[in-house]
């Protein structure tokens, strides 16, 4: 397909979500994206919320040591800031129902999840390779008056809108913030990086039918944000999710339940061979590339399962589970499997604490497998690499102030896949331990990135 065709089909896409807000029946409102705040004359801050401006702003910072198994042995530093604000257009300027959301984002530090252990998948949640600026998200948002219509559209990434996990940013590592599989294997854009896109979301009542469109642009994740081009676009991603979400203020034991799906239409590459078809570990040389079709689902579902005392929802305990996986057989995953549950509130006395556990359990195709054997035969090495990986993690959220929190956690990797070390393969890693502790400042904001 031509670039000008790719472009052609993101508009026509952005277009047709845009059409079905349009022509859809008036209704009740649903809830916001951004729910209002009860207004507060505290300070400047609540002021400007009460005037029409929400100011948000997290910082956090993961320090994480490998003490056992993984490729080496090492600690490291890493962590951002993410801030912006939510305008409310309607008191602003008169535009009811319209907001504007605009946030930055700023990393720095080193990962050792690529450094010490090998792994893909992010064990410090707020690091990311580019210790650049980002801008984050750019997007109006405009909820129709008297109806179930709810269009989100502007720079924004898909994670955030689709195959969202509800507890899985409350961890430090992110195999489930938001959603990395998708990300991974199905071309979703994650958080920071933001490409055009648009969601329609149709609400009724508790159930609900979300559809979207996102350009794909590779070279994304190679500027700060602000070269908003379609030149570099290759596809357009195509998620479709429906779903039904209650909270406290409708439901004593809250719950939510999503099933999706996605089509992708980027070219993408083979994990094991070249352009010649001969193994790439092996031989060397580019990737076989394949023309677009990529398709996958998922499913995630969470509830509050038990309360201390019925009549408060402070502390709770609350489980989740998911699961998902791509379509076709040319992707590094074939599943991710995520179970876990958050304990808010262990006693009276901090009922702001938190002590949360999450497992994840990666499968990976025959082809990713092949490829790291590969790279392990030509380095003169040992060992088979491992087809399942399992990731887990037990932290305990100690809240010093009421923005500012202490997370100790400990991690425990059985099979680290090495795909984050490309060139020096030699072995397959020991399984790993990492202890880390992550400081987290956080003001109106989400509880992880």
């Amino acid at each position: 397909m031509t670039q000008r065709r790719y472009t052609f089909a993101f508009l026509a896409a952005m277009a047709a979500t845009t059409a079905v807000a349009q022509t859809t029946p008036d209704a009740q409102q649903p809830r916001q994206t951004t729910p209002d705040k009860p207004k507060d004359k505290g300070g400047p801050v609540d002021k400007l919320r009460d005037e029409g401006i929400s100011l948000r702003f997290v910082w956090a910072n993961d320090w994480a040591a490998s003490v056992r198994g993984g490729e080496r042995l090492g600690a490291t530093n890493g962590g951002g800031a993410v801030g912006g604000a939510d305008l409310d257009m309607g008191k602003l300027a008169g535009i009811e129902g319209g907001k504007i959301h605009i946030t930055f984002s700023r990393y720095y530090g080193h990962s050792v999840a690529a450094d010490d252990i090998g792994v893909l998948q992010k064990i410090q949640g707020y690091w990311y390779p580019k210790r650049q600026w980002e801008l984050a998200q750019l997007t109006w948002e405009q909820q129709f008056k008297e109806s179930h219509i709810n269009v989100l559209a502007g720079r924004i990434n898909a994670t955030w809108q689709f195959g969202r996990s509800t507890y899985g940013c409350r961890f430090v590592s992110a195999p489930d913030c938001p959603y990395q599989l998708t990300n991974t294997s199905g071309g979703f854009t994650g958080f920071p990086y933001v490409n055009w896109g648009a969601r329609v979301k149709y609400q009724p009542d508790a159930r609900y039918v979300s559809i979207g469109a996102f350009e794909i642009n590779p070279e994304r994740r190679n500027n700060n944000g602000l070269n908003w081009g379609l030149n570099d676009s290759t596809g357009v991603l195509v998620p479709v999710e429906v779903g039904y979400e209650t909270s406290f203020a409708t439901d004593p034991y809250p719950k939510h339940l999503k099933i999706g799906g996605w089509y992708n239409s980027a070219p993408f590459t083979d994990p094991e061979l070249n352009t010649k078809g001969l193994h790439r570990g092996l031989a060397g040389g580019t990737p076989r590339n394949y023309d677009g079709g990529r398709y996958g689902l998922y499913v995630l579902a969470d509830k509050v399962v038990y309360k201390p005392d019925p009549n408060s929802d402070t502390r709770n305990l609350a489980v989740f589970a998911s699961a998902t996986g791509p379509l076709d057989n040319a992707e590094n995953y074939t599943l991710q499997s995520t179970a876990g549950l958050l304990w808010t509130g262990l006693s009276r006395a901090r009922p702001n604490d938190s002590l949360g556990f999450q497992a994840t359990w990666f499968r990976f195709s025959r082809k990713a497998v092949g490829y790291e054997d590969d790279l392990i035969t030509k380095n003169h090495g040992d060992g088979h690499f491992k087809r399942d990986e399992l990731m887990t993690e037990l932290n305990y959220s100690y809240k010093l102030f009421p923005v500012v929190s202490l997370v100790p956690n400990l991690q425990y990797i059985v099979h680290p896949d090495v795909l984050g070390n490309t060139v020096g393969v030699h072995r397959v890693p020991a399984n790993a331990i990492v202890v880390g502790l992550r400081v987290m400042v956080n003001m109106g904001g989400p509880g992880s990135q």
